[in-house]
């Protein structure tokens, strides 16, 4: 049994769609079709179900995806750890997180580490879950995360950067822009666009959690995940929106962003780390954001 073929079977199982696993490889559908074929012959058991509309894992494969992900998993970490001892020095920082910290903090913190380090070469990740930059920092596959919770493993370290509060977000010309503070019995019958679940949970929660304390149901007429763009929705009158404080400097002309008065929780963002193992470039950069970071925890 051959990694590869490990590689294409994880990758067809996660896409279940050959073309698009194949495009996700760098292979065409008939080679990734044949390297499957072939491991399932040297396994004795089929992996999945196939028909002309349908890919799906039969119970076996179901089974094997499980050991596969984790195999491919403990590879790539040793690979990772293998290189940061080759390496005499850091050549690449590999930073992923939220938008708020890429926006904001990540841009001057940058500034102040190249100065200390001008060589190094900076990958940047961008994907809104948190869940998902945390499990790139346990495989090795990112340095630094800013994430909105500390992540529950013990070789991982989390510090709190700063912490903020949600503001409502209306247009301008809109009844409730003279306000100087927004309840949810204000807004109860107005046109809201929120941010999905599986996208946003922190977001989705803090407006759907604050309806439900008072037995009602928000009207969403639209859920989108990129900030930028319900800023636009609602400068062009689609409706109001509940978003972090910091979301002011992305705002366009004609917004007005009004405390939100409930009892909802704070926003808070978080720089994670290896506990163990980092490199002096690392470390250096870390301080920075920290550095950067004070006076918005304190704020």
């Amino acid at each position: 049994m051959e990694l590869r073929q490990l590689q294409c079977f994880v990758a067809v199982a996660e896409e279940l769609h050959f073309r698009k696993a194949g495009e996700r490889l760098g292979l065409s559908q008939p080679a990734l079709s044949e390297r499957i074929s072939s491991l399932e012959h040297e396994l004795g058991f089929p992996l999945f179900f196939r028909t002309t509309r349908q890919v799906s894992l039969t119970q076996a494969g179901s089974e094997f995806l499980k050991d596969a992900q984790r195999i491919l998993a403990d590879i790539e970490k040793s690979v990772s750890k293998v290189r940061h001892v080759a390496d005499s020095g850091l050549k690449s920082l590999r930073v992923s997180g939220v938008d708020e910290a890429l926006s904001l903090l990540f841009p001057p913190a940058l500034i102040e580490f190249r100065k200390q380090y001008p060589d190094v070469h900076i990958e940047l990740l961008e994907i809104s879950s948190s869940d998902y930059h945390t499990q790139e920092l346990v495989n090795h596959r990112t340095d630094v995360a800013f994430v909105r919770k500390p992540p529950e493993d013990e070789f991982l370290s989390s510090d709190l950067l700063h912490r903020q509060s949600a503001v409502v977000v209306v247009a301008e010309d809109d009844a409730l822009a003279k306000r100087k503070e927004i309840s949810v019995a204000d807004i109860q019958n107005s046109p809201l666009i929120g941010f999905p679940k599986r996208a946003r949970p922190i977001l989705h929660e803090m407006l759907w959690g604050s309806f439900r304390k008072r037995g009602w149901q928000p009207d969403i007429v639209c859920e989108v995940i990129d900030k930028s763009t319900m800023l636009q929705l609602v400068a062009h009158g689609i409706g109001i929106a509940l978003v972090p404080a910091w979301v002011h400097s992305l705002s366009p002309l004609g917004l007005k962003f009004i405390p939100y008065r409930e009892s909802v929780p704070e926003i808070e963002l978080f720089i994670s780390y290896r506990t163990a193992g980092n490199a002096k470039e690392v470390l250096a950069f870390i301080d920075a954001v920290k550095c950067l970071s004070k006076d918005l925890l304190h704020n």
